[in-house]
């Protein structure tokens, strides 16, 4: 009797999760980094020109401060287009492997079935369920990246900290073998 492969699909869902999460902290740095350019140049440009404004200099005339404040706004543009086109071609390249990684990932999942069905064999079942429990804590800990990561982001655009919802470690790695230990326990009762 040919049975179907439960662990296969689930352990590429869950895999396909941590890829999916990566790529999310991903979009977050760029966020980051882009906000932090721009508030970096904004910055800039407000202390060059309350610099102008506020001293007299002789042979500056106000005519020549508007000029310099314009050479600067336009260097501080070129600055700003060129990290952001550099961060949307990255943002291209790592979705592009990403989907490359998720669709080969599918393929092996189909093809891990069919060979069980073929063989009528649980080898790669079990194998499956055995790696479960290492691939639910990368999947916890690729959550916690992207949280990082959006705070981060969300700090480098302005927002205020979110201090009252910082991940202490010490918990991520206290729980990560309770849930191995947990998911281990799970296989063995289903053997």
């Amino acid at each position: 009797m040919a049975h179907q492969s439960l662990a296969s699909p689930r352990l590429a869902s869950v895999t396909i999760g941590v890829v999916g999460q990566y790529n999310r902290a991903r979009q977050a740095s760029g966020r980051c980094l882009r906000s932090g350019v721009q508030r970096a140049v904004n910055g800039a440009n407000t202390r060059y020109v309350k610099f102008l404004n506020t001293r007299s200099m002789p042979f500056v005339t106000e005519a020549v401060k508007v000029s310099l404040i314009d050479a600067r706004q336009q260097i501080a543009g070129f600055v700003e287009t060129g990290l952001a086109g550099g961060a949307d071609r990255a943002d291209q390249a790592i979705d592009l492997l990403s989907g490359g990684v998720k669709g080969g990932i599918e393929r092996l999942s189909h093809m891990a079935q069919r060979i069980e069905t073929v063989f009528d064999t649980k080898a790669i079942t079990t194998a499956g369920s055995l790696s479960m429990p290492v691939a639910q804590v990368s999947l916890e800990i690729a959550n916690r990246v992207v949280a990082g990561t959006q705070r981060l982001s969300a700090r480098a655009a302005g927002a205020p900290s979110f201090d009252a919802i910082e991940v202490d470690m010490a918990e991520v790695v206290a729980a990560a073998p309770r849930a191995a230990k947990k998911a281990v326990r799970r296989v063995k009762a289903r053997g």
